[in-house]
């Protein structure tokens, strides 16, 4: 990235903000991941239940649609702040002051489909909430599941409100720090990783 002088120093407010952000988005990612360990427990406990002692968790199945909603959603902020949610990089390649616009015109798109999908799933919970809906086995209310949805969404779209200023700042300040936005990784960044990668391999043979 060129810079006519030294890195500009980002504002307060969006500093402040990144890293209030960043822990939320930590506790939920966390969460998140207790869930898997937790369910990862309760699958072999009823795997053995049922195939040592013939005995089943009660609702099992119930319980594991439900806590789905966890390790699906809570997530999703916190891999969108660093990055890593699967995706096709044709610009890298490109002058980082072109790849800042495109990365701007992506999280644009994404925030109005994510305002979209917070409000339908907002109103899917009301619709569990307000005429009892549960699971078809032990009757287990589907509200709570539901409403990690739009709980979830909800901070995404707060880390995609954030990252639209951290792009615009980017692109009217090409020699500014980046803040709330990913590191961009370029064509020649990524050669010197994967070559550091290997030698370390070689050298640990």
């Amino acid at each position: 990235m060129a810079a006519s002088g030294p890195a500009q120093s980002p504002p307060l407010f969006l500093r402040r903000a990144d890293e209030s952000l960043s822990h939320v988005e930590d506790a939920l990612n966390l969460v998140a991941a207790l869930a898997i360990f937790f369910l990862m427990f309760v699958g072999v406990a009823q795997i053995i239940g049922r195939t040592v002692f013939d005995f089943a968790i009660y609702g099992y199945i119930d319980w594991i649609e439900q806590a789905s909603s966890l390790f699906a959603f809570l997530g999703i902020a916190y891999a969108q702040r660093l990055g890593s949610h699967i995706g096709m990089d044709l610009t890298m390649s490109w002058r980082p002051s072109a790849r800042w616009r495109i990365e701007l015109f992506g999280v644009v798109m994404a925030i109005a489909i994510v305002t979209v999908l917070v409000y339908a799933s907002f109103f899917n919970f009301l619709r569990a909430w307000q005429i009892g809906d549960s699971t078809m086995d032990i009757r287990l209310p589907t509200w709570p599941a539901k409403l990690m949805v739009p709980l979830a969404l909800a901070m995404l779209w707060l880390r995609l409100a954030l990252q639209i200023c951290g792009y615009v700042r980017m692109i009217a300040q090409p020699g500014a720090e980046p803040v709330a936005v990913p590191k961009l990784i370029t064509l020649e960044s990524q050669v010197q990783d994967e070559i550091a990668d290997v030698l370390g391999r070689e050298q640990r043979r």
